[in-house]
């Protein structure tokens, strides 16, 4: 297990072209203020028609066994699956604009 002090959670649920966007673009915006920080994608039930594969560093995807449960499935999987100590945890169409300390 690789822990780091601050990682991202994205909770991510893509069923169009737009929502494929949204995702792409909360995940590039911490990318340029977190560069080497981890990410962890939580995929609730996506149409995987819609997702565009695009490269991803130090991210991991996991495609949630428990559909539909929405804004708890962050808090489960973090429980579970700890790989860094503090998360934030943010929704697909949430966008970090600036960096923010998290210490």
């Amino acid at each position: 297990m690789i822990m780091a002090e601050v990682g991202f959670i994205i909770l991510r649920h893509v069923n169009s072209e737009r929502t494929n966007q949204y995702w792409i673009h909360s995940y590039n915006c911490i990318r340029q203020h977190y560069p080497e920080n981890i990410i962890m994608i939580i995929d609730d039930n996506s149409n995987y028609t819609f997702i565009t594969d695009i490269p991803l560093y130090k991210t991991y995807i996991l495609n949630s066994e428990y559909p539909g449960r929405g804004e708890l499935l962050p808090y489960f999987y973090y429980l579970h699956i700890k790989l860094f100590d503090i998360a934030v945890i943010i929704h697909d169409s949430v966008f970090i604009n600036k960096y923010i300390d998290m210490k």
